[in-house]
């Protein structure tokens, strides 16, 4: 008899031992890993239980997707999954889903398996005309959830239901969950490279009763940089500064009007050239400010429109040239050559150092293309219209300007 007892106690123990096994085993085949680390269960009851036991490995996104409002959705804001409503205090336990409308879902060998999501996950929620939250995405890759929103860690001790997969794509059910916040202004900064044209347009007194025209065309490097607010989906506003290397433009002083007999007479028998050809290096400085209106085209494409209002400082810094052409050297005596240098640099003083400052209308377009959330590729084209001045009792036209340029655009929020 006890021999018998001893091999029945042996016998028990090897299948207590294999049945531990067993079930050791099955615990670990009831979760799932992906290759980035994401895990999922088997059943909504065992999610439930890892995050109850602070065991659960909660879901980390690893794409960048901006959001991309359905039909019926007015608005997408930006929260966190706790925030939706004290059911989701403990956080998710949602139901993997795959890929559809535009959007992924989750990798794989986690869809179908119940997959735990933080309550600090931020997500986009979205709203429809009427400030109601309609349906719920994973913020920073604006990932499915299995509905409109994910379904919360139930009490373990509580029985738990698999939710369902949705599987209507074009209408969204309504989410059970605060009206989201108000939508937070997106600051940004930007910076851009190009070209600029600039041309301006004069009638001028110059020194001995001469006078003199400005009318020409450059354009040269240059730049602009920003500070910007978008308030909402279409509106937002930039304060910016445009400058550029700088422009030279021609001008010509007509020496035939002159009161100085010596050069009037050196002029009427060809023996110097009746015009003073000059450069005028000119410096220019724009700062402005405008709104823009714009629409994203696709989740990474925006474009929008320009309008606001610019001050320009333009200041010629040097003046060249001045230099005559003769076709008779042998005939310009000393008199005839000092009244020309004496005119050359009456006319190079009167031209050096003016400056004028004035306000013009500005519009344009621009676009911008999201490299990921933070990061977009900017691309701007400004008009900034002509404008009448007066300086020093006279009449001057700043020709309509034109500014290319390509960039980076930084999103803080």
């Amino acid at each position: 008899m006890k021999v018998t007892s001893m091999k029945a106690i042996k016998i028990l123990s090897t299948v207590a031992v294999l049945s531990a096994l067993f079930v050791s085993m099955t615990a670990k085949a009831d979760m799932v890993t992906d290759a980035h680390g994401n895990v999922g269960y088997d059943t909504a009851a065992e999610c439930d239980a890892a995050v109850a036991s602070g065991t659960a490995r909660f879901y980390t996104p690893f794409t960048h997707k901006a959001p991309l409002k359905r039909k019926g959705e007015v608005k997408v804001q930006t929260a966190t999954l706790k925030d939706m409503g004290e059911q989701y205090a403990r956080g998710a336990c949602d139901v993997g889903v795959g890929r559809r409308m535009g959007r992924e879902g989750v990798s794989t060998v986690l869809q179908g398996k119940f997959i735990p999501f933080s309550p600090e996950m931020p997500v986009n929620v979205y709203t429809d005309k009427s400030g109601s939250a309609v349906r719920i995405t994973m913020a920073q890759c604006d990932n499915w959830f299995s509905g409109s929103a994910p379904r919360p860690v139930a009490l373990v001790s509580a029985p738990v239901a698999s939710a369902p997969v949705s599987t209507v794509e074009e209408e969204v059910a309504p989410v059970v969950a605060p009206a989201a916040p108000a939508f937070a202004a997106k600051p940004y900064v930007f910076g851009t490279l190009g070209a600029l044209r600039a041309g301006t347009k004069a009638t001028y007194a110059g020194p001995q009763n001469i006078y003199g025209v400005s009318n020409d065309n450059d354009t040269r490097f240059a730049g602009q940089v920003g500070f910007g607010t978008q308030f909402n989906d279409w509106l937002g506003a930039e304060l910016f500064y445009t400058g550029s290397a700088p422009h030279k433009f021609d001008s010509t002083a007509y020496l035939g009007n002159t009161t100085n007999s010596d050069l009037k007479t050196a002029v009427d028998k060809g023996w110097i050239a009746g015009t003073q050809n000059y450069v005028n290096e000119t410096q220019q400085h724009t700062y402005g400010a405008r709104l823009t209106l714009g629409k994203n085209l696709t989740d990474k494409f925006r474009l929008f429109a320009k309008g606001g209002v610019a001050g320009t400082t333009m200041k010629i810094e040097e003046v060249t040239g001045g230099q005559s052409s003769n076709s008779s050297p042998n005939l310009i005596n000393s008199t005839v050559q000092s009244g020309l240098n004496s005119v050359n640099g009456a006319v190079k003083n009167k031209l050096k150092g003016q400056k004028g400052t004035f306000a013009r209308a500005t519009a344009g377009i621009g676009a911008t293309y999201n490299l990921n959330d933070k990061l977009a590729v900017r691309g701007d084209y400004d008009h900034y219209f002509k404008k009448n001045y007066d300086h020093n009792g006279h009449t001057y036209t700043a020709k309509g300007k034109h500014y290319v340029g390509v960039g980076i655009q930084y999103n803080f929020r």
